[in-house]
C-alpha cells in the first residue's frame, strides 16, 4: 500500500493526538486533516472521544471505529470518600488481603520508590511483570534490554521532576509487587504493573493500586487514569470510560481495503482481549 501515515508512537503509547492549546485545537486538526489527506493514506491510532482530532476525521468522512476503552476514576477531595464509594465486596477483599498477608508473611510494608532504592524497584518491576507475562506465553512490557534501558534513563528523569511514584510492596525481604504510576497536572496515570505470580492468592496487585489511588487523593489528584485496556479487574474501582478511536483515510479503491483491514483488525483486537483478559486479574 505504499507510506502510511501514523503517529509518532504508534503501538506503545496510551493516547494520541495533535498537541495544541485548547483555543486553537480545532483550528489545528482540521489544518493537520486537510494536509494529511493530501498525502495519501493515513492511519490514526488511540484518539481520545472527544478529541478534536477524532472528530475532524469523523466529520471529514474519514473511516473511523472504535479502539480500545480506557476507565479512568474520578477521585473525590478525601481518601475516606472514595473508600466509601466502592462496593462493600471490593472493600471487604482489600481487607481481607491485607489481614492475610500480615498473618503469613514478615515485614510486610507498602511504600514508594526514592533516589536510593529506584534502581531495585525497577529491576523487580520488570522481572515481576515478565513474569507474569510469561505464564501466557508472552513477553510482556520490557522484554528487550534497550527498553528496560530506556526506562531506567526515563525513571530517573521523571523522579527528579516530581512526575514518578513507583510504589511497592515489600514482604520477606523482597519486593512482591510494582505499580508504575505517573503524577502530571492533577491527574494520576498508572501505566504497567508487576506483580509475584507464586502469591497471587494474596491480591497483591489490589492492595497496592488502593495504595497508590489513596496517595494520588492524598496529593490532590482529581483523576486516577487506567489508560488503555477494557480488563475486568479495572472496574471494581469505579471508573468512568472514555473510549478511544482509530481513524483512516485514503482515496479510491484503496479506502475500499485500508476499511476491510481496519475492521478485522479491530475484530481480531477485542477476541485477544476476550481471551487475555476474560478472567480478570489480581
Amino acid at each position: 500500500m505504499g507510506r502510511v501515515l501514523r503517529w509518532i508512537g504508534t503501538g506503545i503509547s496510551d493516547r494520541l493526538g495533535i498537541v495544541a492549546s485548547p483555543e486553537y485545537e480545532r483550528a489545528v486538526a482540521e489544518a493537520v486533516a486537510e494536509w494529511l489527506e493530501d498525502q495519501g493514506c493515513v492511519d490514526l491510532h488511540q484518539m481520545a472521544d472527544g478529541s478534536w482530532m477524532a472528530r475532524t476525521a469523523e466529520a471529514r468522512s474519514w473511516h473511523v471505529v472504535e479502539q480500545e476503552k480506557c476507565p479512568y476514576v474520578v477521585l473525590p477531595e478525601t481518601w475516606e470518600a472514595y473508600w466509601g464509594s466502592l462496593s462493600k465486596k471490593t472493600r471487604f477483599n482489600i481487607g481481607y488481603a491485607q489481614r492475610q498477608m500480615q498473618r503469613d508473611l514478615d515485614g510486610v510494608h507498602l511504600d514508594t520508590a526514592d533516589a536510593e532504592n529506584l534502581p531495585d524497584a525497577l529491576d523487580a518491576l520488570f522481572d515481576l511483570h515478565t513474569r507474569r507475562w510469561r505464564q501466557r506465553m508472552l513477553p510482556g512490557g520490557f522484554f528487550h534490554p534497550r527498553v528496560r534501558q530506556f526506562h531506567r534513563e526515563w525513571a530517573r528523569c521523571a523522579l527528579q521532576n516530581g512526575w514518578l511514584r513507583l510504589h511497592t510492596l515489600r514482604a520477606g525481604g523482597a519486593i512482591r509487587a510494582v505499580l508504575y504510576v505517573f503524577h502530571f497536572g492533577r491527574r494520576a496515570y498508572y501505566y504497567l504493573g508487576g506483580f509475584d505470580p507464586g502469591l497471587a492468592r494474596y491480591s497483591m496487585g489490589t492492595v497496592l493500586t488502593a495504595y497508590a489511588i489513596r496517595r494520588a487523593i492524598e496529593e490532590g489528584c482529581v483523576v486516577f487514569d487506567l489508560l488503555r485496556g477494557d480488563e475486568p479487574y479495572k472496574y471494581r474501582w469505579k471508573p468512568q470510560v472514555q473510549r478511544h478511536w482509530r481513524a483512516c483515510y485514503a482515496r479510491g479503491m484503496l479506502l475500499w481495503a485500508w476499511r476491510e483491514r481496519v475492521d478485522w483488525e479491530a475484530r481480531l483486537w477485542r477476541w485477544l482481549q476476550a481471551r487475555l483478559h476474560g478472567k480478570g486479574a489480581s
